[in-house]
């Protein structure tokens, strides 16, 4: 068992360099001191990886070549991660800020529960610092839906203990580097939406739990980077639903779904008055490449 652990910490920028600085600015005041922070930038179409670098001149900064999603630009930096000796690696979100503990708090109960190989923090709101985003969630595989626990609840209102998970949301998590040796890395066919989802789906296929760490706290503006995909993010969340299931779910449970997906869409565009293009990216789901990234699909939304 590794005492003071050498953790790395990924942080992924594109066009918000703002962001990341504030940031990179909440973990130099961590009580953790064995970590090294990598920051990729996602090929940002600004001035971004010139201010950083600028801003941050000590700091390890990778320009990725193209921007090929969330889970491609982590990668980047798990790979250096890896191949650098890593025992564990942190994903945190650019648009996070961190309580100085966070991380002590995630790498005792790592270490503290072997059967555990992913861990994160409790994500509360950036601008409402004790409303909870979320607790992780459990995640139905007959209707790709989660439940994400505690969400829109007081911190200090909730019972103060940890919590077994089906998945943890992006924002912040840890992971054992021997997880990532046994199951690859996250996902790269999504783009954006599910990629941790699938990857902590695949954790616990291979037998590992996933915990949500009550006293482990970061603040999350909440899809900062997301915001500046448009159309694509509303493409891609209904599309990547169906990408996630084809990819996860028995076949049982891809027939349910099948018939449920569209009677939910149907509701949902008579009900919330969501748009008809709701089932052409359901369809689109259902039609697309399930192991890869359609970039030409991507490029159509990203002008």
């Amino acid at each position: 068992m590794i005492r003071n652990p050498k953790i790395y910490i990924i942080i992924l920028n594109y066009n918000a360099y703002e962001d990341t600085l504030e940031c990179v600015k909440s973990i130099g005041n961590i009580d953790y001191d064995n970590y090294e922070l990598v920051l990729v930038d996602n090929s940002s179409t600004d001035d971004s990886y010139v201010k950083l670098k600028e801003s941050l001149p000590s700091y390890n900064i990778i320009k990725s070549k193209e921007n090929l999603g969330y889970a491609n630009g982590n990668n980047i930096g798990i790979k250096y991660a890896l191949e650098n000796g890593a025992d564990y690696i942190c994903i945190l979100n650019n648009d996070v800020v961190v309580e100085k503990d966070f991380l002590n708090k995630l790498v005792d109960k790592i270490i503290e529960k072997e059967d555990v190989g992913i861990v994160g923090s409790c994500i509360c709101d950036y601008y409402r610092r004790e409303i909870i985003q979320g607790m992780g969630a459990h995640i139905n595989l007959y209707f790709a839906a989660a439940r994400r626990y505690f969400k829109g609840k007081n911190y200090n209102e909730i019972e103060k203990k940890d919590i077994f998970v089906d998945y943890l949301e992006g924002a912040c998590f840890l992971v054992k580097s021997e997880v990532f040796e046994k199951i690859g890395l996250i996902p790269e066919n999504y783009f954006l939406f599910f990629e941790e989802t699938e990857f902590c789906t695949r954790a616990i296929n291979a037998g590992y739990k996933i915990m949500c760490i009550y006293e482990s706290k970061v603040y999350h503006k909440g899809s900062a980077t997301i915001n500046k995909f448009g159309s694509l993010s509303y493409a891609y969340l209904n599309r990547n639903r169906v990408i996630f299931v084809r990819r996860n779910s028995k076949w049982y449970q891809k027939i349910i779904f099948a018939i449920y997906i569209f009677i939910e869409a149907f509701g949902r565009i008579v009900i919330r008055k969501e748009p008809l293009t709701l089932f052409k990216y359901i369809l689109g789901g259902f039609k697309s490449n399930k192991e890869s990234i359609d970039v030409i699909d991507v490029k159509s939304y990203v002008k």
